[in-house]
């Protein structure tokens, strides 16, 4: 009997804590009102989204130093990178052209982008040509021809008397190939 009792206890027990947590829950509601409307970034989604060219620069100028932020800036139509460290004593902001170049902090040419064994930049300049070393004529009208697009190569070539800047970009469907010569003229075939 003790021990029918004790079960019947137990059971009442159990029945009344089951019970007591079947309630009808409360429906909570999201705040639709927070002070985050933008998305966030990290320093390093910042770093992984930047042309293969900026990263290898940043990575030989400032080796596994830890990135605060990436600035894209715009200098006449053309990307450029300023990158920002966490040690700012040690590492100052660095300033990169989208070729890989590295800038001084007024945007002017310090180092150029490396160059292989067969002339080729890592940033895709050939024979070391960079933005940077264009002719102001031909730079300008680059700008207006293609504004905002990437080049992949520039090539300076001689066809006959004339020094003539072959431009050719990452989207060639949209922006086809720009033969531009030193003072700026556009030249619509290829060499003679």
């Amino acid at each position: 009997m003790k021990k029918m009792l004790k079960a019947t206890l137990f059971l009442l027990m159990v029945g009344f804590l089951v019970a007591g947590c079947v309630t009808h829950p409360e429906i909570k509601s999201a705040e639709k009102d927070t002070p985050y409307t933008f998305p966030l970034e990290s320093p390093g989604a910042q770093f992984g989204s930047l042309p293969p060219a900026v990263k290898n620069a940043v990575r030989a100028e400032a080796g596994a130093a830890e990135i605060t932020e990436v600035v894209q800036l715009d200098h006449d139509g053309v990307p450029m990178y300023e990158v920002h460290f966490r040690n700012r004593d040690l590492f100052p902001p660095l300033y990169v052209a989208a070729d890989g170049s590295v800038l001084r902090p007024d945007l002017s040419l310090a180092v150029g982008a490396p160059v292989d064994r067969f002339g080729v930049s890592s940033g895709g300049a050939v024979s070391g040509i960079t933005f940077a070393e264009l002719p102001p004529k031909v730079s300008k009208v680059l700008r207006e021809r293609a504004p905002g697009a990437v080049m992949a190569n520039i090539a300076k070539e001689t066809w006959g008397d004339r020094v003539v800047y072959v431009i050719s970009f990452t989207d060639p469907e949209h922006h086809p190939k720009l033969y531009l010569a030193a003072d700026g003229t556009v030249m619509n075939e290829g060499p003679k």
